[in-house]
């Protein structure tokens, strides 16, 4: 479709609006069986019924305008939820995780605060009331859910997620020490053998050796005055 106007254009983000939502109906469900703590997990399992609500106004909407609702994909959307379903991969159950899913869950909240702010005003610049109030009920919804995972996240997952951070850096630091204990304690243990080999060799070396008697000579040696008389 071509876009030659501000009411195209309105029709255009309505449209990618709508694709957007189906695949957010898709992954919210996932979220919240991911999620570790309740209140967020209810955020996520309230925010599904919303925007299955929010389908309907966005049909609605285009069809106060004229327009049968039609199918495109939201590429926005996609990449966003893509990251976000990385992001849950990456961390395992806790509350790191949690905190990873908030920040997926907001970063889709912002893009659809834009998209409704934006297209609510070009509503209301085309003298299209019911739409702009449409869409205004859902941007309100949109704010809300954004401002509870806020809460969420300020209240105790941030919190919690450091704890986490900081109990494992301790275990660590922990088992680095018994570690560096035992490889000490085996150090020593090699330096004491190694002293003990030493002395015994020191020893060795300082034992008086035994002399051997030397072999006397056959013959006596001749004098002179024999070797004189045979002359």
């Amino acid at each position: 479709m071509a876009v030659d106007s501000l009411r195209a254009h309105l029709v255009e983000e309505l449209t990618d609006l709508l694709d957007a939502e189906n695949q957010l109906t898709r992954t919210l469900p996932t979220m919240a069986a991911a999620a570790t703590t309740p209140t967020l997990r209810k955020a996520f399992q309230k925010h599904l019924e919303e925007t299955r609500a929010q389908l309907v106004r966005l049909d609605t909407a285009l069809r106060e305008l004229g327009e049968t609702p039609r199918r495109k994909t939201c590429e926005a959307m996609k990449g966003l939820l893509k990251e976000g379903s990385h992001l849950m991969r990456k961390a395992p159950g806790g509350m790191l995780r949690d905190a990873m899913l908030i920040t997926a869950a907001q970063k889709v909240e912002h893009y659809e605060m834009a998209s409704y702010g934006t297209a609510r005003t070009y509503a209301q610049v085309l003298g299209e009331p019911r739409v702009a109030r449409l869409l205004a009920q859902t941007l309100k919804e949109e704010k809300a859910a954004d401002g509870t995972l806020t809460t969420i996240a300020e209240g105790s997952v941030n919190e919690a997620a450091a704890e986490e951070w900081s109990a494992q850096e301790d275990g660590l630091v922990e088992r680095s020490a018994l570690w560096v204990g035992r490889a000490i304690g085996a150090a020593s243990r090699l330096t004491g053998r190694a002293r003990r080999t030493a002395v015994s060799v020191g020893l060795a070396q300082e034992r008086p050796r035994r002399r051997t008697p030397t072999r006397r000579a056959s013959a006596t040696r001749r004098t002179p005055e024999k070797r004189k008389g045979r002359r």
